[in-house]
């Protein structure tokens, strides 16, 4: 693939209906190589609290009254020109409302809306965060099995589950994996041996997702740079983070990119945009990244280059309607502010109808890893 277009849909602050195309010039592989492109998502709420699930103004409400194609309408031609669209999960199938895990926020819609990774041309979800055992153990196993009954990916590590997940093109392997603080805490082991299983299928590359941070941070914390650093140090080609709901900051590590946070993306856990227990902040701001990796004709890894792409999560500035609409003009500039800010060295820049394309970055020296 030598290049990609997406189309986005804006109506903003009472403005025009707003038709944009944004063409990603990406980097044109070694000729007899393959080019991988994949984009990434951060949280995705594609349900609602049960108190709130009979509201007309709720996630669930929304769907039901427009369809399953709805939340992510304004993304999907884009989604459906990359080889992969990768999201993180942050809610379960699951048709009862038994087994309430002890916490003050679950977030559930039935195994039906499951179809809505379908309808949006997503391909694999990622479900080791803080949310896919709100309904326990069943509630999870419910979530696994109607989305892969679609024929979707599901990767992720917890307590219950360890689960990767690899992708092949033309040949070429590219391994999943990914979870949460508390777990990579007791569960280093474990996703070491889940490495060793990628290096035995013979994946070229591998991606790693971070699920941690403190929620509405400007700044990634020490934590997710831990684990970060960990994940590079294992042979991790690229690191993906969501958790805090706002976008942070970008680090190379080695051959490696480090997304610390995407920021939310179709976020049904709230119907305002304005967040009541944090005065003074909005989520309506946030980044999807599309990411191309490149292999030369030996199939050798060469390396990677990202394309930070500003959205909101929301197609209105008043409220949630929960479906995610680009961003142009000076809220696209103020969505990379965010990133900026939380990013030791200068970004490169957003440029109207292509997003903030950063410069490719060469594959690290595997030899010289640390254990």
């Amino acid at each position: 693939m030598n290049s990609c277009c997406f189309m986005g849909f804006e109506t903003r602050l009472g403005a025009l209906l707003l038709v944009f195309i944004l063409c990603l010039p990406l980097v044109i592989p070694a000729e007899g190589g393959t080019s991988v492109v994949m984009t990434f998502t951060g949280d995705c709420t594609l349900g609602s609290e049960d108190r709130l699930a009979s509201r007309e103004d709720s996630f669930v409400g929304y769907v039901k009254r427009y369809g399953f194609e709805y939340p992510f309408a304004k993304m999907k031609d884009f989604f459906e020109e990359d080889d992969l669209t990768v999201i993180n999960l942050e809610n379960v199938f699951f048709d009862r409302t038994t087994n309430k895990a002890n916490k003050r926020y679950l977030f559930r819609a039935p195994t039906s809306f499951a179809q809505i990774l379908k309808e949006g041309s997503v391909e694999l979800a990622f479900i080791a965060n803080n949310h896919i055992l709100d309904y326990g153990k069943n509630g999870l196993l419910s979530t696994i099995s109607a989305v892969e009954a679609l024929d979707i990916g599901v990767f992720g590590s917890n307590h219950t589950v360890s689960l990767g997940y690899i992708y092949e093109k033309n040949g070429i392997k590219i391994g999943f994996l990914g979870t949460y603080q508390a777990y990579w805490y007791v569960g280093r082991d474990a996703l070491s041996k889940l490495l060793n299983s990628f290096r035995e299928a013979g994946c070229h590359a591998v991606v790693g997702i971070i699920h941690d941070g403190t929620e509405y941070a400007r700044n990634r914390n020490k934590k997710q740079q831990q684990m970060a650093d960990w994940l590079v140090k294992q042979g991790v080609d690229l690191v993906v983070g969501h958790h805090p709901h706002v976008p942070q900051g970008v680090d190379i590590l080695g051959g490696a990119t480090v997304l610390y946070s995407l920021g939310n993306f179709s976020f049904g856990g709230n119907r305002l945009l304005d967040i009541t227990r944090r005065p003074g902040v909005r989520a309506d701001k946030a980044i999807i990244a599309r990411v191309e990796m490149r292999f030369d004709a030996q199939k050798n890894y060469l390396g990677h280059q990202v394309n930070l792409i500003p959205i909101s999560p929301s197609g209105s500035s008043e409220y949630n309607n929960y479906q995610p609409v680009f961003l142009t003009g000076e809220e696209a500039l103020a969505a990379m502010e965010l990133v900026q800010y939380d990013t030791g060295f200068t970004l490169a820049p957003y440029q109207e109808g292509i997003g903030a394309l950063q410069p490719f970055v060469p594959a690290q020296d595997v030899e010289n890893l640390q254990p």
